[in-house]
């Protein structure tokens, strides 16, 4: 089967070729420069307006467009730095100033380098009406989730199958991150997908576990199963990012006669940088 490479890039070409191996799908990540909009209840929201009517706010985030209401928004964060009054803070007066934000506290960093082939899995189009078609790619630290990427669009139909290749584009995929977690847009490139994960800072060793799970209840309420997963040792710094290869393999996995096959042959190595 064949690696990632620059010229699988749409969603239509991975799903007629999904017996071939596809990579991942590539999508640009948003600019970097973007308003940083401060609500009253002092929840940041980082993204570019695409509409700013009277009432409303439409901002671009990485997943997806969000419609704010002015009411809601204490202030703009604007990219080269001003500083835009919208509502007065809840908890001060008319007459206090308005801070700027300070410094970011230092964080330490995850960094996974995701290369080689992408995970998927089928059903029989006859249970599609009873089973949830999300796969998602969780990320654990001692056990305890740290982020995970949800993509719940199917591919386009095939014959005589219900087909879901993982893909981390801002369109088919949701981030979640975990308590005091923050995450980047996932950064798709030719080849590879980079996350980029923000921790509490700290130099400490920790394990390490990634695993792609399907979910065996309803949106609503989801069961997640791991369908394949791996381990390793890590350490965290507050000053340096942590660098984790992570090489993926289909190995003999396939979706034939309406059954998921061989799924325990796709391999996930990781390999932190020294």
């Amino acid at each position: 089967m064949p690696h990632l490479r620059a010229g699988d890039v749409s969603r239509g070409r991975v799903a007629r070729r999904w017996a071939l191996g596809v990579g991942l799908t590539l999508v640009p990540a948003l600019p970097v420069r973007a308003d940083v909009f401060i609500l009253l209840t002092g929840d940041r929201i980082t993204g570019k307006p695409v509409l700013e009517g009277k009432r409303n706010v439409t901002v671009q985030t990485p997943f997806g467009r969000l419609v704010i209401p002015r009411a809601r928004i204490e202030r703009i964060i604007r990219p080269d730095g001003r500083v835009e009054a919208v509502n007065r803070p809840l908890i001060e007066s008319a007459t206090s100033p308005i801070p700027l934000p300070g410094p970011p506290a230092p964080r330490s960093r995850l960094v996974l380098v995701v290369q080689g082939q992408t995970f998927f899995q089928g059903w029989d189009p006859k249970d599609a009406a009873r089973v949830d078609p999300s796969l998602r790619l969780e990320v654990r630290l001692d056990e305890e989730t740290v982020a995970s990427w949800v993509d719940g669009k199917v591919d386009p139909e095939l014959p005589g199958a219900v087909l879901n290749t993982f893909s981390f584009a801002p369109e088919d995929a949701a981030a979640f991150a975990g308590p005091g977690v923050e995450l980047a847009p996932a950064e798709v490139q030719p080849g590879r997908v980079v996350l980029k994960i923000g921790l509490a800072p700290e130099s400490a060793r920790h394990k390490l576990r990634l695993a792609y799970q399907v979910n065996e209840a309803d949106r609503e309420h989801p069961a997640w199963r791991d369908r394949a997963q791996a381990t390793a040792d890590v350490e965290l710094h507050p000053d340096t990012p942590t660098i984790v290869q992570v090489r993926q393999d289909r190995g003999r996995m396939e979706f034939s006669g309406r059954r998921m096959k061989n799924v325990e042959t796709f391999r996930i190595d990781l390999s932190a940088a020294p």
